[in-house]
């Protein structure tokens, strides 16, 4: 059965698959994207299919429709650790990521993916940091 994926969904850019003979194009979200693109687009980003022909064994661009869990926020985790291993934390954190980028996953309007989630619970146990609320909410897309 094709999983339905919406193509408002389907980054832009974003390589569509047409190798639908392919023994994984049921989980693999390049082949998904393809057979879930919408035709009111006018143009779009295939996989060369002359190079997925010459493919033997595990292909390559294989990408898993398995949803993945982003992190959304992090006030809680700053809210309790007390102010000055907070201010350590946040400028270790915005050396590593940016000032706007700390911003943005701070409200989490930008969501952090599963190693960027190790990379900040990292950071802040490399600030003394006891970690009890590790992210505000969590949310299951795909990895695209």
């Amino acid at each position: 059965m094709t999983q339905l994926i919406e193509s408002s969904q389907i980054p832009f850019e974003y390589p569509l698959c047409s190798n639908s003979t392919c023994s994984k194009a049921n989980t693999c979200l390049h082949q998904l994207a393809e057979q879930n693109f919408s035709d009111t687009y006018e143009s779009c980003v295939y996989l060369n299919p002359k190079m997925l022909a010459k493919i033997e064994g595990e292909c390559s661009y294989y990408n898993s429709n398995t949803k993945v869990k982003y992190a959304k926020g992090m006030m809680s985790m700053l809210n309790d650790m007390p102010h000055k291993q907070m201010k350590g934390f946040v400028k270790s954190l915005k050396e590593h990521f940016s000032s706007r980028t700390y911003y943005r996953m701070r409200k989490g309007e930008r969501l952090l993916s599963p190693s960027e989630q190790q990379k900040v619970l990292q950071i802040a146990k490399l600030n003394g940091a006891n970690i009890i609320q590790e992210f505000d909410e969590y949310v299951l897309k795909y990895q695209w």
